[in-house]
């Protein structure tokens, strides 16, 4: 019951992007913030290619509703409360936008860095730049 009105909820947004820390997050890991599963995950260089984001890596745009759901499922996690969870979120669409700071200063703070939460995490400034650039309002 909780999970199909988590899904209801979440279809009554437009868009749907989860921005995941795909390196030194001791906190949240990066499939968990991704919402993918393991073997989903990109093989990506850690370096951006974009001047404005820096730490913005990879940018993957919504997937069509459902279409991951029955294909990828973790035949080691048939049962666990983690892959039902993946299931369940990954029926709506999802973009995703992956963000690295291996080479921040403070870089083992990449959990906060994303957020942006003291002045001490600046360095994620960009992230918070990419997310109003990058939605309407």
């Amino acid at each position: 019951m909780t999970l199909l009105l988590c899904r209801s909820a979440l279809r009554s947004f437009k868009r749907r992007v989860a921005y995941a820390n795909i390196t030194y997050d001791h906190i949240v890991g990066w499939s968990t913030s991704s919402i993918r599963r393991q073997h989903e995950l990109p093989k990506l260089e850690l370096e951006a290619n974009n001047e404005k984001y820096p730490h913005v890596i990879h940018v993957d745009t919504a997937n069509s509703e459902g279409s991951q759901q029955e294909d990828s499922v973790d035949t080691s996690l048939t049962d666990s409360l983690e892959e039902e969870m993946i299931r369940g979120l990954t029926q709506v669409t999802w973009e995703r936008v992956d963000v690295c700071f291996h080479e921040s200063r403070l870089k083992y703070n990449a959990h906060y860095n994303i957020q942006v939460r003291t002045p001490m995490n600046l360095e994620g400034e960009d992230v918070i730049y990419h997310m109003i650039d990058n939605f309407l309002v």
